[in-house]
């Protein structure tokens, strides 16, 4: 099962054995692919959480910071900091401009039936934004449950739902899809509205060529065993 993961400054598809990478260092597009380590694992989430804006760099030191200074003294606690947890649990909504277009290009990479290659890059342009297997759908799945619990039973207990809830619905998807569509149609509406944007062709192009990648050393590696 190929997947993707969009990050601040590219596009990575991945499969259990393959890693890709296209990403855009100074207006260039550079890509790369290996199987998959714990040496990739770490280069991914280098990526991942150090391609963010500045600011949000700044503002997740102060979360750390504030976390610190609670634990510490219970009396610096001005804000539960279990709220901490939803804000993670949320943090599709607030992605930055570029990171929620790149992860529009990944989307509709995975949404356009034909080649996926430069040649079709307009195709690909108009292809659906809305990815049915998008982890926006998790997201879905931990609100669901957190405002369900919340109003009864608390915060603590509303984040402990909301991680359940999260776990069950991984679980259980081809359930929740034929009896829960409202969450699906819930997550479509946030992948179309707030947790992508219509990518440019910089972005298009990076999906492309991380795709395009991902596939010419899985069947390379194929070829090789």
């Amino acid at each position: 099962m190929v997947m993707g993961i969009s990050f601040g400054r590219g596009v990575f598809f991945h499969d259990r054995n393959v890693l890709a990478c296209a990403e855009v260092k100074r207006g260039v597009i550079h890509v790369w692919a290996e199987k998959i380590t714990l040496q990739t694992i770490g280069k991914l989430w280098v990526r991942v959480c150090f391609s963010l804006p500045w600011y949000y760099h700044l503002f997740h030191l102060g979360l750390l910071g504030y976390l610190v200074a609670a634990w510490l003294d219970e009396r610096l606690a001005v804000v539960n900091p279990w709220w901490l947890v939803v804000y993670l649990a949320g943090f599709h909504f607030v992605f930055p401009r570029q990171l929620k277009q790149f992860h529009g290009a990944e989307h509709k990479v995975f949404s356009h039936g034909g080649a996926k290659n430069l040649d079709a890059l307009e195709e690909i342009r108009r292809a659906d934004i809305v990815n049915a297997g998008c982890s926006t759908n998790l997201v879905m799945y931990f609100f669901a449950s957190f405002l369900l619990t919340l109003p009864f039973a608390g915060l603590e207990w509303g984040v402990a739902a909301g991680i359940v809830g999260t776990l069950l619905g991984m679980w259980g998807e081809k359930y929740l899809r034929r009896y829960a569509g409202l969450l699906y149609k819930a997550s479509a509406f946030c992948q179309r509205h707030l947790t992508t944007k219509e990518p440019d062709r910089i972005h298009l192009e990076t999906a492309i060529r991380s795709y395009q990648m991902f596939e010419h050393v899985r069947s390379r590696l194929s070829q090789a065993a």
